[in-house]
């Protein structure tokens, strides 16, 4: 039975009580509110009966597969329908918070601002439900699927906006439109907000979900808390449904690590005891990552992976976080031939290539170890695949910006490093850019701060730059990450053995560095075509030998087991 619409009166009531409740219970434990009990309560006090109740957004995916999703359009070229209707509206903010532009088409609009387009997509909506036109149109699923679009990507204000625009058109809420915020505060660990969305989603009249108290469960810090509160949701008998018991899992994951591997156990016995007590089902995405991560950091990464084949062989898909989560664990060590075989290992058998994160977490791991070679491998790639990072571009222009060269006497190895790598790194073309680096290094030395000098010297740093991050509008890479990766660093430890790396000459070092394979793009100019005949779109082949590199007998012995 369909909720009555309240009255702008019922509604003004429900604000002040909501205020009330704010000032009167919150503010008395503080702006950030550990009292666990008062949304507990709450949720026991308006449970669904059952344990039923756990209600997923209109289908989503079936307008999606009517519709053709934009890929590496600009928001404004993403036409809205001819007239509003409740369908066109939904359709159109679907298919503005499912297109996607990845780095090569952000590079290319804004080569030197880098355009955000999940910026342009809220601005877009937050223009779009104050718009009076569809006014009439606006949907709760429709809402709620730009809700989701800008809580999942940090956009709190406009996500608030839109909310109170759909109590000022009076939407009749469901379940969703409060555990999308919901949602947004466990991430953010805020109690506090939490307990308020909660109250309000009770006073409107919403009786919680499943979904509620997953979320209240992943917002509490403490894990003895979490276990209560999942413990409550097995008495009522929220657990029987097998998504509910993977997302249960997930969040107990981190406390089931903690008492199985720190109690000296292996991490096959804890396996074991979770398909003894959830069945084989248990395992998602999140719960494989706290799981791989606990291994990896407890014992060691070569155990994590055998870990993971064997979810592996139970179905399970690693996907790009575990990938940058095993990658961390090896920047800790700086374990740089381990990164380039699970790089390898991923790309093989797993078809999972380096994200922007990726790219950003091994490019610091060889700034840090001063690797010229692996710095300008990493870099030049990312700039033709669109992957540059904010950090990335900021320490390159740092060096490149450094006119008075570090002097190797009486400097820190650090020190020269910084000055120089960004001059030795850049220049995707060595033809071009040998001349650029020559004219460079011509202005090289100590200068007036805004002197004739300098101001040309900057604009020669500023045009190898711009020509590198604009490289990616035109060439493709050859060779994939792993391959020039490792090819790096064997041109990087014959470096350290010869002598002193500092005192090595940087014209020596540019003359040297390994140079990146690109083949020019067939929009930009004449395609070479690989060996084989065919166009590469990143130089990565989708050869799988070798991908099996971990024998049965690695599959199957107990790893992580202490003495």
């Amino acid at each position: 039975m369909a909720r009555p619409v309240m009255s702008r009166a019922e509604r003004l009531a429900i604000h002040k009580k909501g205020k009330a409740f704010q000032n009167q219970t919150l503010k008395d434990h503080g702006s950030w509110s550990y009292n666990w009990r008062i949304p507990l309560q709450d949720l026991e006090t308006n449970n669904v009966p059952d344990g039923s109740g756990a209600t997923v957004a209109p289908s989503i995916a079936q307008v999606l597969r009517k519709t053709p999703l934009p890929h590496n359009v600009p928001v404004d070229e993403i036409r809205p329908p001819a007239a509003w209707t409740i369908a066109s509206f939904h359709e159109y903010i679907i298919r503005l918070t499912s297109s996607r532009a990845d780095g090569r088409m952000s590079q290319a609009i804004q080569p030197n601002d880098h355009y955000e387009h999940t910026v342009a997509v809220a601005d877009v909506l937050a223009r779009l439900f104050t718009d009076p036109a569809p006014k009439y149109v606006v949907s709760v699923s429709a809402g709620n699927v730009a809700l989701k679009f800008l809580f999942d990507h940090g956009k709190f204000a406009r996500g608030r906006d839109i909310f109170g625009q759909m109590q000022e058109l009076q939407l009749d809420t469901d379940p969703s439109t409060f555990n999308i915020m919901l949602e947004a505060a466990s991430k953010q660990k805020d109690l506090h907000s939490f307990t308020y969305i909660l109250r309000m989603m009770i006073l409107h009249r919403v009786r919680p979900n499943i979904l509620t108290w997953l979320h209240l469960a992943h917002v509490v810090r403490d894990d003895a808390v979490r276990v209560i509160i999942i413990n409550r949701m097995v008495e009522k008998g929220m657990l029987k449904d097998s998504a509910t018991m993977r997302k249960a899992v997930a969040l107990l994951m981190p406390q089931l690590v903690v008492k199985y591997l720190d109690s000296g156990n292996g991490a096959h016995e804890l396996l074991e005891a979770l398909d003894n007590h959830f069945g084989p089902e248990w395992c998602s995405t999140p719960a494989a990552e706290s799981l791989i991560d606990g291994v990896g950091v407890r014992y060691s990464t070569e155990d994590a992976l055998i870990i993971l084949g064997q979810l592996s062989d139970r179905g399970y898909r690693p996907t790009q976080g575990m990938l940058l989560l095993l990658l961390r664990q090896c920047s800790w060590s700086r374990a740089h031939e381990f990164a380039v075989d699970l790089l390898r290992l991923f790309r093989k058998q797993y078809t999972i290539k380096p994200s922007k994160k990726i790219y950003d977490l091994l490019f610091k791991q060889v700034w840090r170890s001063q690797l010229h070679n692996c710095c300008r491998a990493l870099w030049i790639h990312a700039c033709v695949r669109g992957r540059t990072s904010f950090d990335m571009r900021r320490m390159v222009k740092q060096s490149l910006n450094v006119q008075e060269l570090a002097s190797p006497t009486g400097q820190s190895r650090s020190d020269v490093f910084k000055a120089t790598a960004g001059k030795i790194i850049t220049g995707h073309s060595r033809e071009k850019d040998t001349t650029n680096f020559q004219a460079l290094m011509s202005l090289c030395g100590p200068s007036e701060p805004n002197g004739e000098d300098r101001v040309r010297y900057l604009q020669s740093t500023k045009s190898i730059y711009d020509d590198d991050l604009a490289a990616v509008t035109q060439y493709r890479v050859q060779k994939p990450l792993h391959e020039l990766l490792h090819e790096a660093l064997q041109a990087d430890r014959k470096w350290s053995q010869r002598r002193a790396l500092r005192d090595i000459p940087i014209e020596c070092k540019y003359s040297q560095i390994i140079d990146v394979a690109l083949t020019r793009n067939p929009a930009s100019g004449t395609a070479h075509n690989s060996k084989d005949g065919s166009d590469r779109t990143d130089g990565e082949t989708d050869d799988t030998s070798g991908c099996c590199w971990m024998s049965d007998e690695m599959r199957t012995r107990p790893c992580g087991k202490r003495a």
